[in-house]
């Protein structure tokens, strides 16, 4: 029996404290002030002056204060690079070199990870890089993976390339508490290259039939925070011919303690560590050609040693589309969530029930600490439109992101008919689960966000509002990359001509899509902003990627032809791919580098913080008024944000002991970062 929660999906209604900041900023916008309760300071100051003046003096302060534009909010873009092969194009796989992850390490630096396409001229920034994959012919070349981390300010740290004969890939990484980076590879010998970790060609697995290790596929591979190569570990164990060495490897995971999590499927075999034996019915299909996995749930240490796993309830009949399933935890529900979307032309059916529509989101409980197994489905959510051409429609879930109080984001798209009514997130399993309806204006591919609470209630559904007026074709986008950023999250898209609550992206007609950074309210989901890069009229550019660093801005990747940055006012020099097309990478800044929760810095704001150490409770004094704060453990990742009322008090009673930084905003757009000891 399932343990699903059946709770009824409703529509969200305002908090008090998103109403409050909608005032806040509608006064802000219209040069009105809005005058909260003024600071035990501030009236002790008032009470006590011998000068009525004084008072007109200080009210007026507060007047200009309120009705000044937060600062926090005029983001800009400040700097950009490029990278990728100088390969012809066959104008088929434009995404063939793109970013695929962005990671932020307690040192504020950035980490990215990438596929580059090709073996001669591969760039990054303009500097020559080393590559592994095949030598170029007209219109091909194999991909490698790469690696590459910046500063906060836009310059190269380091760039590491993994690679063979074929085409390799990885579609995420992540870091541990020392900024070590992670990747879980997918990768091909050969008969004639070694396949590369490292410019050490001790680190190098050599050709088969000579070393029968060149068969296996999938890999952990570790660096240091400078790049430099560590270990590596297959995840398989002992293969003996090429068909037998497929295997699947999805997203990584790391948790505070620094346990690394994801999801593998395999073939029949010994694997693991030699610690998990996969049965004789998971093997290769030839009437069908098609793979048969065993898919397992799996937890390595960072030294890259097995730690424990759990075989998940997935058929042997089913199929996991290669980089089309996002994969993360929920630590404090010991949650697992899976969400993407199924290969058509095969099942994939989970705990019993088949997946129905293209795209899903499953929740399914983590390994039992007594037992040691689990895997038991939670819930499940799928999006509906109506099929085209007798197709199930093109929905996509390409994004995956875990908020704070266990909240959860879906990004990607939906496909919508002309004149089509009441889309739905629904359980197909489950007719007591009550569906979510709704109807986007616009009639096409269109870029969506979900916001779920944990029990899988919809909190809102985000499309666009209308076409803008040049609107005048349609064109497949898949937008990619979320991230959440304090009270707003955040979705990388491409957009030609929609408009977003107030905010328009209005090209001429017959314009191909821009990369575009949509901001939303995370409890309203209405937008916040819309940042834009101008690319070239007549090809297509994605932004793939999202993150937010430790100021509070955000860092961007993806996917480009021709030219980005055009008729740029910022100082950006224009962007020029060197092949079919380059990965980007770009930064969307309204604080400079290090003003941030890891800086240890107040931004001019007094603050007084008690008790510290603390149990639980911490009170906060400033002489501005508070509005929001959000809660950073040592890692730099966000555990918990809120809106500030009376008592001026945050609650840390569901976060362990250790050291947190704590960022609070004031009405008046100030911010400050303390330091915060929980025991």
């Amino acid at each position: 029996m399932k343990n699903k929660l059946h709770t009824p999906i409703c529509h969200p209604e305002c908090s008090e404290g998103s109403l409050e900041r909608e005032m806040f900023q509608q006064a802000q916008h219209d040069k009105q002030s809005y005058h909260p309760k003024p600071s035990l300071r501030v009236t002790k100051c008032i009470e006590k002056s011998k000068f009525p003046n004084l008072h007109i003096l200080l009210f007026s302060i507060l007047y200009v204060l309120f009705s000044i534009p937060s600062t926090a909010q005029q983001y800009n873009w400040q700097w950009a690079m490029n990278g990728g092969g100088a390969i012809g194009g066959t104008g088929f796989e434009v995404s063939d070199e793109q970013i695929y992850d962005v990671k932020v390490g307690t040192d504020n630096n950035y980490y990215f990870i990438a596929t580059i396409k090709g073996l001669n001229g591969a760039q990054l920034n303009g500097t020559p890089i080393t590559v592994y994959n095949s030598s170029n012919v007209a219109g091909g070349g194999n991909n490698d993976i790469l690696i590459f981390s910046t500063t906060c300010d836009g310059t190269v740290r380091w760039s590491q390339a993994i690679g063979g004969e074929d085409n390799d890939r990885a579609y995420n990484l992540v870091l541990d508490s020392n900024n070590n980076v992670y990747v879980g590879a997918y990768v091909t010998g050969g008969s004639n290259y070694n396949i590369h970790f490292s410019p050490n060609a001790a680190d190098d697995i050599t050709p088969f039939p000579a070393n029968m290790d060149a068969h296996k596929r999938i890999y952990l591979v570790k660096y240091n925070s400078n790049g430099v190569f560590q270990s590596k570990k297959a995840v398989q164990g002992t293969v003996s011919g090429a068909l037998d060495a497929e295997a699947r490897i999805f997203d990584l995971v790391i948790d505070s303690q620094n346990k690394l999590h994801f999801i593998v499927g395999l073939l029949n075999g010994t694997h693991l560590d030699n610690q998990v034996t996969v049965p004789s019915q998971y093997v290769y299909d030839p009437s069908t050609w098609t793979y048969h996995f065993q898919y397992l749930l799996v937890q390595y240490d960072t030294n890259l040693n097995y730690v424990n796993s759990m075989i998940l309830p997935i058929e042997p009949t089913s199929i996991f589309p290669i980089g089309k399933n996002r994969f993360t935890f929920d630590e404090t529900l010991n949650r697992y969530y899976i969400a993407g979307e199924r290969e058509l032309a095969f099942d994939l059916i989970y705990d019993g029930d088949a997946v129905v529509n293209r795209s899903f989101i499953l929740a399914f409980n983590g390994i039992n600490s007594s037992t040691g197994v689990d895997g038991e489905e939670i819930w499940r959510r799928e999006i509906y439109s109506d099929p085209v051409n007798n197709q199930l429609a093109d929905n996509r879930f390409t994004s995956l992101k875990i908020g704070s109080n266990s909240d959860v984001y879906i990004g990607g798209s939906i496909w919508k008919t002309q004149n089509e009514q009441n889309l739905k997130v629904y359980d197909p399993t489950d007719t007591s689960v009550q569906a979510y309806t709704f109807t986007p204006v616009p009639d096409t591919n269109l870029p969506t966000v979900v916001k779920f609470n944990s029990s899988g209630t919809v909190q809102w559904v985000k499309t666009p509002t209308a076409f803008a007026p040049n609107y005048s074709t349609n064109t497949s986008i898949v937008p990619k990359g979320l991230t959440l950023n304090g009270n707003e999250v955040a979705l990388g898209s491409n957009e030609a001509y929609f408009i977003w609550d107030s905010f328009t992206q209005n090209n001429p007609q017959s314009y191909q899509p821009d990369p575009t950074l949509l901001r939303f309210n995370k409890q309203t989901g209405v937008t916040v902003g819309m940042n834009t890069i101008k690319g070239d009229q007549y090809t297509n550019q994605s932004m793939t990627a999202v993150a937010t660093d430790n100021d509070g801005n955000y860092i961007t990747g993806g996917s480009f032809q021709a030219n980005l940055f055009m008729n740029n006012t910022l100082g950006i020099t224009p962007l020029v791919s060197t092949g079919e097309a380059d990965f980007f990478v770009a930064k969307l800044a309204a604080t400079p580098c290090g003003s941030g929760a890891n800086t240890h810095k107040f931004n001019n704001l007094s603050v007084n913080v008690y008790p510290n150490p603390t149990n639980n409770i911490v009170n906060i004094e400033t002489q501005e008024n508070l509005f929001n704060y959000v809660v950073y453990d040592i890692n730099g990742r966000e555990i918990q944000n809120g809106m500030f009322g009376n008592n001026n008090q945050i609650n840390l009673q569901n976060a362990n002991n250790g050291v947190y930084f704590i960022k609070v905003t004031t009405t008046q757009g100030s911010t400050a970062t303390v330091k915060v000891v929980k025991k």
